[in-house]
């Protein structure tokens, strides 16, 4: 096999995907084995359907499988940030566990940090794209990454990416400073690292098949705000 890859970290959190976790830990089981040594951590925001029970009925039996419990709704970001504060890899991944993300996306979003400190996976650079989105939620998230980039000031396509990886190094000293709220994980990480090398990954992105989206009309109006307040970080703001 060569040359020994990095360990890889994935942190995925849940709130109510009890019936999402078993096949998206088996999906990325299958998309890794023989490539790639990992570690996939669960963090379940006090799930009321019983995700918790069925990552820890999964973990018994599967010592790549690791569950952080909370002990309530207390947001994706933060959710993420914690689980990156538990990671032992040298690369750490955050992605979605409705299956929206595909595990077979991994491999090539790792393989990508081996020429850069952050790989973000990507819906609108060439050979990226959505399925099963309507058109109204297509034009919002296009609106919504545009005015990251022009609020923000990063270069990249998806700003709105909740699917990326990142070497240890780059992120590991940025965690005290996070202030992880809504779905701005990743725009603030490239504000607070802006010499990062960043490169970004074609991925598709497929419209869950279960449960319900976390997106709510007032998530997304939280995150125009927050958006405008990261300006402070790169554009030196009072």
């Amino acid at each position: 096999m060569g040359e020994r890859r990095p360990r890889v970290s994935i942190v995925l959190p849940t709130y109510n995907e009890r019936e999402n976790v078993a096949p998206m830990l088996a999906a990325i089981q299958a998309a890794l084995k023989d490539a790639w040594s990992y570690e996939a951590i669960v963090v379940d925001d006090g799930s009321p359907d019983g995700t918790a029970a069925e990552v820890r009925r999964i973990a018994a039996a599967d010592r790549s499988v690791r569950l952080l419990e909370r002990p309530g709704k207390l947001g994706l970001g933060s959710a993420v940030a914690a689980g990156f504060s538990l990671s032992r890899g040298d690369i750490w991944v955050m992605m979605d566990a409705d299956l929206s993300h595909r595990p077979q996306d991994l491999p090539p979003l790792l393989d990508a940090l081996e020429r850069a400190d952050i790989a973000v996976g990507s819906r609108y650079v060439p050979g990226g794209g959505t399925q099963g989105w309507p058109l109204l939620r297509r034009f919002f998230s296009r609106a919504a990454g545009h005015f990251a980039r022009l609020s923000v000031g990063v270069s990249i396509q998806d700003a709105t990416s909740g699917f990326a990886a990142f070497r240890r190094e780059t992120l590991e000293p940025l965690l005290p400073s996070l202030q992880p709220e809504g779905f701005k994980l990743l725009l603030e990480i490239l504000a607070r690292a802006p010499h990062a090398r960043v490169t970004e990954v074609p991925i598709t992105f497929v419209e869950r098949q279960r449960g319900s989206s976390k997106l709510s009309f007032r998530e997304s109006l939280r995150f125009f705000k927050l958006c405008w307040d990261l300006r402070k970080l790169t554009r030196g703001a009072d």
